[in-house]
């Protein structure tokens, strides 16, 4: 019987994950993303064996823009980061989801939403972070940007110390 539900972000048609025990699931920006022969064949082998391609609900990728926000990986998220984060989120209340990427930031969200996640070719991340973005001029915290509000320097991402 097949439990589990599988959200593939495209690290996992790139890699060769076994994916026979479970239903399969990814989001179209994603399927946009398959640029190779080899991982475009992937995928079309685990559509004609029943991968769904399927679009978020739009509650959940708020859900998910907030928790990335709260973790500080919302401006190294993309789209499709976004759609894929919110399609293991909705999936999560019926069955035993895991999320397949190998995105550190994706990972780093998932954990904080409490989503299981398996990596395809990395080792992955060893424990939750917590980043800001801070000026590399005057050494304000911003909230979002690439620019400080206050003197204009860039921003960098950073690690908040616990």
């Amino acid at each position: 019987m097949k439990d589990k539900v599988y959200v593939i972000d495209t690290s996992g048609f790139i890699s060769q994950v076994d994916f026979r025990d479970g239903t399969t699931i990814t989001v179209p920006a994603v399927v946009d993303e398959i640029m190779d022969s080899t991982s475009r064949l992937r995928f079309d082998l685990l559509k004609d064996a029943g991968l769904r391609v399927e679009l978020p609900d739009k509650a959940c990728r708020e859900l998910v823009r907030s928790a990335a926000i709260s973790t500080g990986d919302a401006s190294v998220l993309s789209v499709t980061d976004l759609d894929i984060l919110a399609k293991a989120l909705e999936m999560k209340s019926g069955s035993g989801v895991i999320l397949v990427t190998d995105d550190y930031a994706i990972q780093n969200v998932a954990a904080n939403l409490g989503i299981e996640y398996k990596t395809a070719a990395t080792q992955g991340i060893r424990k939750k972070v917590l980043w800001e973005l801070k000026c590399t001029g005057c050494g304000n915290v911003v909230k979002s940007g690439i620019e400080c509000p206050i003197c204009g320097s860039g921003v960098r991402r950073r690690r908040v110390k616990h």
